[in-house]
């Protein structure tokens, strides 16, 4: 089943944000499919996920989020919260429990109450939010950075280069995490991907 996690994500809640971390490697046992593999997605202007598992199902999964929260904006005429996404998301896992979806998630937004983040695996997770999470085979690399590290109402570039660096230092101690360094936010102005210059500079 490990073999399924191959990779690392990270999030966190800075103040007024989050942050959305990834490697970029797609591994199969020793050989590297891809080093540029597609881990964090936008669902809505205001909420991102940063996935980890098996391609096709994190594909799958993302696709229905996003026309599961699309019918909810058409059906209520106004945006899906992120806590709303993340229950219709437990659901999804546990409508699959005898073919589930092998893939974690780490479900982020910003809603009128501010920044949520959440954490689901393949079993649904629960619906506890927490202020950082990571999944996948360098997790608990990530972990160390992150407590080490982590303040709350950090400012939003605080945020972004800790939430790098963890990625970064993943990629360093595990096989399985590599290549490049993938960063988003998600704040008031929406969800938006970093360019990878920026990136450069927090790792430095």
């Amino acid at each position: 089943m490990e073999e399924a996690f191959q990779g690392t994500v990270v999030g966190l809640i800075y103040d007024g944000g989050v942050a959305l971390a990834s490697d970029s490697r797609s591994t199969r046992q020793y050989l590297v499919r891809s080093k540029k593999a597609p881990k964090i997605f936008k669902i809505q202007d205001r909420i991102g996920v940063a996935v980890s598992g098996i391609a096709g199902d994190a594909r799958n999964l993302v696709d229905t989020m996003e026309i599961e929260s699309n019918l909810y904006q058409i059906r209520r005429e106004k945006p899906i919260s992120t806590k709303s996404l993340a229950r219709l998301t437990s659901n999804i896992f546990h409508s699959r429990r005898m073919f589930p979806y092998i893939v974690s998630v780490i479900l982020s937004g910003i809603d009128k109450d501010g920044p949520k983040l959440y954490f689901l695996d393949p079993a649904g997770g629960s619906l506890k939010e927490d202020k950082f999470a990571s999944a996948g085979t360098g997790s608990s690399v990530a972990y160390g950075v992150l407590e080490q590290n982590y303040e709350e109402n950090m400012e939003a570039e605080s945020g972004l280069r800790i939430a790098a660096q963890s990625i970064q230092q993943a990629i360093e101690r595990d096989a399985a995490t590599g290549d490049n360094v993938v960063l988003a936010k998600i704040d008031d102005e929406g969800f938006q991907e970093i360019d990878s210059e920026k990136v450069d500079g927090y790792l430095k």
